[in-house]
């Protein structure tokens, strides 16, 4: 029988005094779809390379994590492309997440919306004036009900250059994390067409194949990206839920080391000290 006070002094001897949550460090806790955010990152209304489609409006808040990545994604994107339009980027997360009247997701700050980059009948990069739907072919018409501006039929295009890059900064870039891109499948099929051909890394290649999706349910996001970002080492001992796949280039950051951190201990001879009797008298050796 494994005595009550040697496993209490043994994980005390790991440090799980540190594994306390600490109320100053930002949370994304529960699922996407049933979660809070706590501490958040605040996107503002403008920076390097974006605008928010939504500006004034709170729906601005995420992990750092997710803030800094789509940050950093525009200004790559600006500096790639210049003179083109802004990345518009819409919805993140309410300050403190939760329920959203315009998503069943979007609770717990790591998702945002990102509408397409798009071009006009001329190839200039354009804004468009809402949220454009593409077909297969990536072309979609603007229309403008009426009372809501001047008639419009216009015709736009996809900008596969700039959302190409936009994804693959996204998915390469070490800290994001990304775990979805989601996207309809004729725009999918279409980025990695221009990506065949054109991008020199083909590790991003593969990585958008995996990670840009058409949700299996709901809407099937031919007019934006929908990104989100996988949970943390941190976040998950807090209580963020990841679930769906985690990505091979991911794993190594939110599984488990392979030692405790503060210990010498493996996987193994931690099973082994907590479930078997120590003699009398006897302490925990560590190895050198």
């Amino acid at each position: 029988m494994v005595r009550p006070l040697a496993i209490l002094v043994f994980l005390g001897a790991l440090g799980c005094a540190s594994l306390v949550p600490d109320p100053g460090v930002p949370v994304s806790w529960g699922h996407s779809s049933d979660g809070f955010l706590r501490r958040g990152a605040s996107l503002s209304d403008s920076g390097e390379g974006f605008v928010r489609a939504r500006p004034g409006e709170d729906t601005r808040h995420g992990t750092p994590e997710l803030v800094a990545a789509l940050t950093r994604a525009a200004a790559e994107v600006a500096r790639a492309y210049p003179g083109g339009a802004p990345l518009r980027i819409g919805d993140l997360s309410s300050v403190a997440g939760g329920q959203h009247p315009r998503h069943r997701s979007h609770r717990s700050g790591r998702d945002a919306d990102l509408i397409f980059y798009v071009v006009d009948s001329a190839g200039r990069s354009s804004r468009g004036r809402g949220w454009l739907a593409f077909d297969r072919f990536g072309i979609a018409r603007e229309t403008v009900a009426p009372g809501d501006g001047e008639p419009s039929n216009d015709v736009f295009f996809l900008d596969e250059a700039r959302n190409w890059h936009l994804v693959r900064t996204l998915l390469l870039d070490p800290e994001a994390n990304v775990q979805w891109i989601f996207c309809s499948q004729g725009v999918k099929a279409r980025l990695l067409s221009y990506a065949i051909a054109t991008e020199p890394v083909p590790e991003a290649i593969l990585r958008a194949s995996w990670v840009l999706h058409q949700p299996s349910r709901g809407e099937p996001h031919d007019d934006h990206f929908h990104v989100r970002v996988a949970c943390t080492p941190e976040g998950r001992s807090e209580g963020c839920v990841g679930r769906g796949p985690i990505w091979p280039w991911i794993r190594r950051d939110v599984e488990k080391p392979a030692e405790w951190p503060g210990t010498n201990y493996d996987d193994a001879e931690l099973v082994d000290a907590l479930l078997t009797e120590p003699p009398e008298g006897a302490a925990l050796a560590r190895r050198p």
